[in-house]
């Protein structure tokens, strides 16, 4: 730890306490009632504007005080992250750090306010396209690579990280900023994952008094996935298209419990490779062809395939990727060259919290005839306006599929 970072830790313990009670509960009870509530409000009126002799609560503490009562129903929140990792609060957080960019795209669908975000990962400022309102936030590097000063000058309330990326450097992350600042809190969601999609939004959604934004952006989220989930489930599980799924390296797929795994599932596909215990195994091309698949994917926008997405508007990169795969030497014998069902997409509509879209790309892909009125594009669009509150034409910028 360098000298600056113990200096700061030193400053920090001095001024940190123990864990406070609910401000403004007058007989400590744990429970802030209306009456507590009203009587502190008073309290402050009468000090500040009459010069009365009653000690007042600061206006941090009637502030926060309005929060949980409002937010919390008066008391202590305790919730569980997707790490199974428990916190009770008795304050609201106020300023958040974010080592995991997912978890904003997530945290701006309910509505968070961005002065509430005082740091956040160096791959939200080099996207200024779809992050404008961040730049010039504190960068805090990344979770392999993090800036201890910069995270801990910030002075967070809580620092989000990631719950199944990199845990070995989550865990450094969190003790050595614990060590500096034992007030900070650590939550861990992943943002991505559709087993607990939903779950998290509605925890945030409850954590940071955001839950009427959560319900509404759970809403058509529902609506989205439902679209897909109502046919996909009538179709016998011994009919669904074999996938091959390729990600941005060549012949690295997706095995079982994977993300993508359970994208290629939820669009009714069934992944060639999902029995494979590796959650991304590199591939022998014969075992590919040895399949047969019906539809092959290849996902783009990172890895070897860093082109596309909301900064790029030409396709040609596309073009060129997909002409390769139908190149491959003696993969024409495969259903999916032969039928053309050959199709790219970017991770931006994919592989983070906005994969909902992806998934509508891909049921449109596997089964055409019974998704003749499914727009994935649309749903792209409501997404961009009304939950990621961006001035984005759709219709003139940005490559995400092809063919289109």
């Amino acid at each position: 730890m360098t000298r600056r970072l113990i200096l700061l830790a030193c400053s920090l313990c001095l001024l940190a306490g123990m864990a406070m009670a609910i401000p403004c509960d007058g007989d400590g009870d744990g429970t802030l009632t209306s009456s507590e509530l009203a009587a502190a409000i008073l309290d402050s009126l009468d000090a500040r504007q009459m010069g009365g002799a009653v000690e007042a609560p600061s206006p941090g503490d009637l502030r926060d005080a309005a929060f949980i009562y409002e937010h919390w129903d008066g008391r202590a929140l305790t919730i569980t992250d997707t790490s199974g990792q428990t916190t009770t609060l008795t304050r609201p957080i106020r300023r958040i750090a974010l080592f995991n960019s997912d978890s904003l795209e997530m945290l701006r669908s309910i509505g968070i306010e961005p002065d509430r975000i005082v740091g956040v990962s160096k791959y939200v400022l080099e996207d200024p396209i779809f992050y404008p309102e961040y730049q010039g936030k504190a960068n805090l590097g990344s979770v392999w690579s993090p800036d201890y000063e910069q995270a801990a000058g910030i002075r967070p309330d809580a620092v989000f990280l990631y719950a199944s990326i990199s845990q070995s450097s989550c865990d450094e992350i969190e003790d050595t900023l614990s060590a500096i600042d034992p007030d900070i809190r650590f939550f861990r969601f992943d943002s991505f994952r559709p087993t607990v999609y939903a779950d998290e939004v509605r925890t945030l959604g409850l954590l940071l008094g955001k839950r009427e934004g959560a319900d509404r952006f759970l809403a058509f989220y529902g609506d989205a996935i439902g679209s897909v989930a109502g046919v996909v489930d009538t179709i016998p599980v011994n009919d669904r298209i074999p996938v091959y799924l390729e990600n941005w390296n060549d012949y690295k797929s997706a095995g079982k419990g994977s993300g993508y795994d359970e994208k290629i599932e939820l669009a009714g596909g069934m992944n060639i490779f999902g029995d494979n215990p590796v959650e991304y195994p590199v591939i022998d091309p014969e075992a590919v062809i040895s399949k047969n698949p019906g539809v092959i994917v290849k996902i783009v926008g990172a890895g070897e395939t860093t082109f596309g997405g909301y900064g790029d508007d030409d396709i040609s990169s596309f073009e060129r990727v997909h002409r390769a795969i139908s190149d491959r030497p003696v993969w024409n014998q495969m259903k999916a060259i032969r039928d053309g069902r050959v199709h790219i997409i970017h991770t931006d509509v994919i592989g983070g919290p906005e994969y909902f879209i992806g998934t509508a790309y891909f049921a449109k892909w596997f089964y055409p005839d019974r998704f003749p009125d499914l727009d994935p594009r649309a749903v792209h669009r409501q997404y961009l306006e009304e939950f990621q509150r961006l001035d984005y034409d759709l219709d003139e910028h940005g490559t995400f599929v092809y063919p289109a």
